[in-house]
């Protein structure tokens, strides 16, 4: 039985734990020195079935955890990752305020966290030896697929870092000893249930809310789809940014730099000198997957054979009804929910079809968002894409209409694959630095899109136009507008129809007698999505610019 002294938290469900009381036991007398205050844990009661191994561990894990000299950070990123990776839930509960104590930002524990995105995250996010000790972790702990140019990449780190060439050989070593080590343990707790937390999902360092919500299809009162939403809160006094993606993508295109923004700033320069003293302003953020693309549902076919399942004023919708949602709005609004007191975002970022949608929301806005940032993208449907879009249709469908294809098996299984084949390329053309794990991820997620969600939201592409339409784009009444285009994107033709949209809309602006805070910026050597293949640009630009308001 525990002591007033130990901390046995919930039993497990497969060994009942042991729990000596003091002077009884030597080993668990050895342990409690170790522990100090907090006595013993769930952990070593498991431990103490087989007490030979609890003494053997509680030396090796207290060598591992106070007698090496690894950096304190390093350490304890290597431990989490473990735990993100082996889904050892209470070896991340203990050993995230650890690593917060040894200097570890919500930013950086978001990317240890976030086990889907490749490696290595954008520059800046982690130092350059954090990075490789992300990634050695993950060579030693997934599938064991180390390499000895991985080991040396280490090494070298370590000696930059100030180590002589023994010092970094015992670094390295200790380093290799902690992810042993700590693979075992989190291995352990999971096959023993330690404080009953197996299958329980390990915790993210904020606020992580997941929604499936349903809103309107088409008018208030027409059937509803769900959208796939996730919120990600750290402080309810810190401002909000929205996400809306590309064709073709889901909200996990954003990935790569939402550590960025939940740090406020980077961490490290190019030269890996810490700049965490610099100014910061971090943020909350919304990320939607927009319908028919991710997990989010592609509404029914309306009744009027006229009518699309998607169009970009339809988008747009679905983006103020996310926000309006009493579910999100109590996330947002600390005020609790009330429609006289919804709190404005700070700014709505889409790219593509997103960036789109986004216009089409200034052109709406009624005062929930203070700026909308719109990335390569157009206001209108360019001359000849109604036709390329309706000829990738066609790709997809085994170069057939849809009525006279090969089926949706066919295009599921086979069009998809196809279309992300030559998709991916275009979008980053040669002279974008995408590397060749990013580029396997985005082929992997354009060739899962739906099917449906790709034929709606190409038709909606193929054929909008939100500077004559009914909420015409130069009237907006959006206090800060940034357009932004990576140089590459379509051969540079992207880049210019959005400074030629930024002149016409200050020119309208100006005959008016309104002004129009609009800004252009491009992404030198960047591709279609810069906040994929240049993160770091896309995010240096874009946060310089919302930190001037």
């Amino acid at each position: 039985m525990a002591t007033k002294a130990d901390s046995p938290g919930t039993p497990s469900r497969l060994v009942s734990g042991r729990y000596p009381s003091p002077g009884t036991d030597t080993v668990a007398d050895r342990i409690r020195a170790r522990r100090g205050a907090r006595g013993l844990t769930p952990l070593d009661a498991n431990l103490l079935h087989f007490p030979a191994m609890a003494g053997g561990y509680n030396d090796l894990l207290g060598a591992l955890r106070t007698g090496g000299k690894l950096p304190g950070d390093v350490r304890e990123l290597m431990i989490l990752r473990i735990a993100a990776l082996n889904k050892a839930a209470f070896e991340w509960i203990q050993h995230e305020k650890i690593g917060r104590a040894e200097g570890l930002t919500t930013g950086q524990l978001y990317v240890i966290r976030d086990t889907v995105t490749p490696l290595p995250p954008m520059p800046g996010v982690l130092s350059p030896l954090q990075s490789i000790a992300l990634e050695f972790t993950d060579s030693v702990t997934r599938e064991l697929n180390f390499t000895i140019e991985l080991g040396q990449r280490y090494k070298e780190e370590l000696r930059r870092s100030g180590a002589s060439d023994a010092e970094a050989e015992d670094l390295y070593v200790e380093a290799s000893m902690v992810v042993a080590g700590y693979n075992m343990v989190s291995r352990f707790l999971v096959a023993t249930d330690v404080n009953g937390l197996t299958g329980k999902e390990v915790p993210w360092p904020l606020e992580r809310h997941e929604h499936n919500i349903q809103v309107p299809s088409y008018k208030p009162e027409s059937s509803t789809h769900s959208i796939h939403t996730i919120a990600l809160k750290q402080s309810p006094a810190t401002e909000w940014l929205v996400f809306a993606n590309s064709l073709l993508t889901n909200w996990q295109m954003w990935s790569w730099v939402v550590p960025y923004f939940l740090d406020g700033g980077f961490n490290y320069d190019s030269a890996g000198n810490d700049i965490r003293a610099n100014t910061r302003r971090p943020y909350n953020l919304i990320l939607h997957s927009q319908r028919g693309h991710g997990t989010s549902g592609l509404p029914a076919k309306p009744s009027d054979e006229d009518s699309r399942q998607t169009t970009i004023p339809l988008l747009s919708q679905d983006i103020h009804h996310l926000l309006t949602y009493p579910e999100i709005r109590a996330i947002i609004d600390s005020d609790g929910v009330s429609a006289d007191l919804l709190k404005p975002i700070h700014s709505i970022i889409g790219v593509s079809q997103g960036g789109a949608a986004a216009l089409a929301f200034a052109g709406t806005n009624n005062g929930n968002t203070k700026s909308v940032i719109a990335c390569d993208t157009s206001a209108k449907t360019p001359g000849g894409n109604k036709a390329a879009w309706a000829e990738r249709v066609r790709l997809v469908y085994g170069n057939g209409g849809v009525s006279d294809s090969k089926g949706q098996d066919y295009a599921a299984s086979v069009g998809m694959k196809a279309l992300s084949d030559v998709t991916v390329p275009r979008w980053f053309p040669s002279g974008s630095p995408l590397s060749s794990e990013r580029e396997a991820f985005m082929k992997d997620m354009v060739s899962k899109t739906d099917v449906q969600g790709f034929v709606a939201g190409a038709e909606a592409l193929g054929d909008f136009d939100l500077i004559s339409g009914p909420h015409p784009l130069y009237e907006s009444q959006v206090e800060h507008v940034l357009l932004l285009a990576g140089s590459l994107d379509g051969g540079g033709k992207v880049g210019q129809g959005l400074k030629k949209l930024k002149e016409e809309w200050v020119l309208k602006g100006a005959t008016q007698g309104r002004p129009s805070p609009i800004e252009y910026t491009e992404i030198q050597g960047s591709g279609h999505l810069p906040m994929v293949d240049q993160p770091e640009r896309f995010c240096e630009e874009v946060g310089k610019w919302l930190s001037g308001f």
